[in-house]
């Protein structure tokens, strides 16, 4: 294993109170802030940033995507650990399907890839899958992402089910009885284009639901793809409330609005859908704020052929391992003058402790981090991209520096060429 000494660089890690210009040495695979004069590789990370590995908290794994090309995405993109949803293959209902996707991934990825089980029998919202011995096979975290329990009972029991195991879980709120026929936000664009309208009350009265049960019940829900300026209110009040409660936003839904559709943008289609303006403006200051704990990649590929036909039939996702961290960065970077302690906050420090991930950058720990160099701008095309998907909404789009190098368990996983 070859040592590594990373030098000139600000390294940036909230957990640890550290934000300074100082040498770092990867040695055996961990880290020391031991003198690295004469040991090691040297790296010259003068002007660049240092942070901890991102944790991402909701992706998909479907064809095209395999267990490898998705993890050379993420680890171009700075992701060190990522956490794959239960629809991923056979539905992680059962320990043998949890099992398989475990002994994959010990072999044909070179980060961290958790998984999600989940929290329904087949995510259909009726019986409540076995969380304990899901627990005890390996999940992280349960969630029917991307659907969610519409019955009431089963979703509390749910709850209270897997606070028992601390189990997180991670909710997508959508009322299908409101929403089943929308594929874009109900609202001027979509009455345009003559689509089904998805609207933000089907959100928020499932948002509002999971903070009811929790205040009644004393469990705790993660919140995930915020997109609804009302959505972000309630979590705001019941944060202010002291219930548990936490969410995530995604980088398009920072970054983009419905306008986007417009041309019948299928690689634009995300469930929830992109919103107005102002929902935009709400999630940027919830992110700003607190409200919005993490971003997640809401990482979905899809065939190219798939996303080629008329725009209500094309299937929603879009990816977002190799575009999100500078997407985020170009937003905030708008309004804030130094957004890096910000971005380390949502991107690695909040989703580690909502999943109790460790990647700190600590002395002895191992060196799961990366290089970041916020001066080395890129225009994202698809088709050179590591991801075997091609769905972004981002083809073209000029990016906000660049990840140059991600250690992974003390390996060094992706450099730039």
């Amino acid at each position: 294993m070859t040592d590594y000494c990373l030098r000139g660089a600000r390294v940036i890690d909230p957990s640890q109170e550290l934000d300074e210009i100082c040498d770092l040495t990867v040695a055996n695979g961990s880290i020391t802030f031991a003198s690295t004069d004469d040991s090691g590789e040297p790296l010259d990370c003068s002007g660049k940033i240092i942070m901890p590995g991102m944790v991402d908290i909701r992706g998909h794994l479907q064809e095209p995507e395999s267990l490898s090309s998705a993890s050379n995405a993420a680890a171009s993109g700075g992701y060190t650990t990522i956490l794959i949803m239960p629809n991923s293959g056979p539905p992680a209902d059962n320990p043998g399907a949890v099992h398989l996707m475990r002994e994959k991934a010990s072999k044909d990825t070179n980060i961290e890839i958790l998984q999600c089980g989940c929290l329904t029998k087949a995510s259909e919202g009726e019986i409540l899958a076995p969380l304990g011995s899901l627990k005890e096979a390996g999940v992280v975290a349960v969630s029917d992402c991307p659907s969610s329990p519409q019955n009431t009972e089963i979703f509390a029991r749910g709850l209270e089910y897997a606070s028992m195991f601390d189990l997180p879980v991670i909710e997508f709120p959508r009322d299908l009885a409101i929403s089943s026929s929308g594929v874009a936000h109900d609202g001027p664009v979509a009455l345009k284009m003559g689509i089904g309208g998805y609207p933000r009350m089907a959100e928020e009265l499932f948002v509002q639901r999971a903070i009811t049960v929790c205040r009644n019940l004393g469990t705790k829900v993660h919140l995930t793809s915020i997109s609804s300026v009302g959505s972000v209110e309630l979590i705001r009040e019941a944060k202010g409330k002291g219930i548990s409660v936490t969410a995530d936003a995604t980088p398009h839904h920072l970054a983009l609005t419905d306008e986007c559709l417009l041309g019948y943008d299928s690689n634009s289609k995300t469930m929830p859908p992109l919103r107005e303006e102002l929902d935009r403006k709400a999630i940027l200051g919830g992110v700003q704020d607190g409200t919005i704990d993490c971003i997640s990649s809401a990482h979905e590929p899809c065939h190219k052929h798939e996303k080629e036909v008329e725009f209500d039939l094309a299937p929603a996702g879009v990816t977002g391992y190799e575009t999100a961290l500078s997407v985020v960065l170009g937003e905030l970077a708008k309004s804030m003058d130094d957004p890096f302690p910000l971005i380390t906050k949502l991107m690695s420090l909040n989703p580690s402790r909502i999943l109790d991930v460790d990647n700190t950058i600590a002395e002895g720990r191992k060196a799961n981090l990366f290089v970041f160099d916020p001066n080395r701008n890129w225009r994202y095309q698809a088709s050179q991209g590591r991801s075997a998907a091609k769905n972004s909404p981002y083809e073209g789009f000029d990016m906000k520096g660049s990840v140059m190098t991600t250690f992974s368990n003390g390996e060094k996983v992706f450099t730039l060429s």
